[in-house]
């Protein structure tokens, strides 16, 4: 099902030995946000991307965490329509705790960062090995 794969990377291998195997091709959440942004759209169909430094991005964003937050889940939203059509699947991966409570928000550094804010509340899942990890649409409309 195509949409956003949130987990922790310390879930993945090789840090863990049955941990889920991320997809080969990856990029940076700033080098993927610049390319959803272009023309044509430049990802071909059925292709598997892992995103990583969601968190690295909001972390030094400081006082501006939350506009930097907004930016990210406009630039998102703004590539739903293609992202789904070409039938993607996009890991995201965090270093850090992902924590659910009310809401699902990254532990990094000391500093709880508010990803829900980007992502919703997505559903919780896991594998047959029990690593935990979160799905949501490429609309980004079950949250705020």
């Amino acid at each position: 099902m195509p949409g956003y794969i949130l987990m922790e990377h310390s879930n993945t291998k090789p840090f863990k030995e049955d941990g889920i195997t991320l997809f080969e091709n990856k990029l940076g959440i700033l080098d993927f946000i610049r390319e959803i942004s272009q023309e044509p759209f430049p990802f071909p169909r059925y292709y598997q991307l892992c995103v990583t430094g969601i968190e690295d991005v909001l972390f030094w964003a400081g006082e501006e965490e939350k506009e930097r937050v907004l930016e990210i889940k406009s630039k998102l939203r703004g590539a739903a329509q293609e992202l789904e059509k070409k039938l993607l699947m996009v890991q995201v991966t965090f270093q850090g705790k992902l924590i659910r409570g009310d809401t699902l928000w990254l532990e990094y550094r000391g500093r709880r960062l508010p990803i829900n804010l980007i992502f919703g509340n997505p559903q919780r899942q896991s594998d047959a090995q029990g690593n935990v990890f979160y799905t949501t649409s490429f609309n980004l409309t079950n949250g705020i």
